[in-house]
C-alpha cells in the first residue's frame, strides 16, 4: 500500500498545474506547498521541479529542514486563499526509518499570506543495505481532513503554485533519492593540530579522540600507544599504552600526559598516537604539536569581584550605621 501511494504521489508531483476535484471529507481553504524542499541543499532555488539526490552509508542518518507553506499569495483559485490547517507527511519507498520534528502528521494552522513552519526530517540507511541500494523519500505538505487528521489523500487545490514575478514553482511534494555508498573506515582518530600547554604544568593532558565511525558496528575494543619526542633536559619522553571500548557511531577521548614542569616558554614537542583493533587488524595514526607558553596571570580583582566587594562594604556600612542610630535612640 505504501508503494502504491508513493507512486501516486510521484505522478501528482510531475503533473501540470490543475485544480483537482475536492474529495469527500476534505475542505480546501488554503493551498499547501513546500516553500523549501530538499533542493535547497543542492543549490536549487526554492522547490524547483525535479528530483534531488544524496548518498548515505549503512547506518548513516541524513537530516534536512523543509518548509511547508500556505501558498495563498500564489494561488489562482479564489476559494483557496484563506487560513487553513495543514500538516506534513513523508514516505520511504523501501521502508527506511524516518524521524520528524514536529512529529509527522502534526496539525499546523497557517494564516493566509504565505506563512510557513520549519519541518525537520531524517532518514537512516539500514545496516543491511549494500552499496548501490537506493531509496526514494517523498515529503509532502497536505491538508487535514474534516476529522482533524492529516490527509494527503485530500489532494491539492492547485499544484504547482507559480510565483508570477519569477516563474518559480512551489509544489506540494518533493522527492529525494538516496544511494547507499561504502562506509568509511570503522576506526578514525581526531586531534587538534596544535595544543598549547602552560609552562610549569607537571601533568598536561593532551587529548586524542578515538571514533568508531561505523554506526552499525558493535562496541569495539581499541588499543593505543602515545609517544612524544621530548626535549632533552626539559620535557621527559613518554610511552603510554592503553585500551578503550567505543560503541558504534561514538567517540571517546584518551590522553597523552606531558610533564612541562621544567619546560621553557616556546619549547615544542610532538605527540604521536597509534590506535588499532586486534582482529582484523585496522589501525590509524595521528600527530599533533605541543607548544609551551607562559601561563596567563589570573587577575585577583576582576570587575565582578570589585563590584561584589563594593556592595558588601555598602551593606556592612548600612548595618553599622543603623545599629549606631538605634543605640543612640
Amino acid at each position: 500500500m505504501k508503494k502504491i501511494f508513493a507512486i501516486l504521489a510521484l505522478t501528482l508531483l510531475l503533473m501540470p498545474a490543475v485544480a483537482f476535484a475536492q474529495p469527500a471529507g476534505c475542505t480546501w481553504e488554503g493551498d499547501p506547498a513546500l516553500r523549501y524542499g530538499f533542493g535547497q541543499y543542492d543549490g536549487l532555488p526554492f522547490n524547483q521541479p525535479g528530483w534531488d539526490y544524496a548518498n548515505a552509508y549503512p547506518g548513516q542518518m541524513l537530516t534536512y529542514t523543509l518548509a511547508p507553506y500556505n501558498a495563498t499569495p500564489y494561488s489562482t483559485v479564489p476559494s483557496c486563499k484563506l487560513l487553513d490547517t495543514l500538516c506534513f507527511n513523508a514516505v520511504s519507498l523501501q521502508g527506511w526509518v524516518l524521524a520528524t520534528n514536529p512529529p509527522m502528521g502534526s496539525l499546523q494552522e497557517l494564516p493566509a499570506g504565505g506563512y510557513i513552519w520549519y519541518q525537520q526530517i531524517s532518514i537512516t540507511a539500514p545496516c543491511d543495505a549494500v552499496v548501490g541500494d537506493k531509496d526514494t523519500l517523498i515529503a509532502r505538505c497536505a491538508y487535514a481532513n474534516n476529522a482533524g487528521v492529516c490527509a494527503p489523500e485530500c489532494g491539492d487545490c492547485q499544484d504547482p503554485n507559480i510565483r508570477p514575478a519569477t516563474g518559480v514553482k512551489y509544489y506540494n511534494a518533493d522527492t529525494l533519492v538516496v544511494t547507499v555508498i561504502a562506509a568509511p573506515p570503522a576506526l578514525g582518530v581526531l586531534q587538534d593540530t596544535l595544543t598549547l600547554v602552560d609552562r610549569g604544568q607537571t601533568q598536561a593532558f593532551v587529548p586524542f579522540t578515538i571514533c568508531n565511525q561505523d554506526e552499525c558496528a558493535p562496541p569495539t575494543l581499541y588499543s593505543y600507544n602515545i609517544k612524544n619526542k621530548g626535549v632533552t633536559g626539559r620535557i621527559p619522553v613518554i610511552n603510554q599504552s592503553g585500551s578503550t571500548t567505543v560503541d558504534g557511531g561514538a567517540c571517546k577521548d584518551v590522553y597523552g600526559i606531558i610533564d612541562a614542569g621544567l619546560a621553557l616558554a616556546c619549547d615544542y614537542d610532538t605527540l604521536t598516537i597509534i590506535v588499532w583493533t586486534p582482529v582484523p587488524v585496522v589501525y590509524d595514526t595521528c600527530v599533533q604539536v605541543i607548544h609551551i607558553i607562559e601561563p596567563e596571570p589570573v587577575p585577583l580583582f576582576t570587575v565582578p569581584v570589585v563590584t561584589i566587594l563594593v556592595l558588601a562594604l555598602i551593606l556592612a556600612a548600612a548595618v553599622f550605621m543603623r545599629r549606631r542610630a538605634v543605640s543612640r535612640a
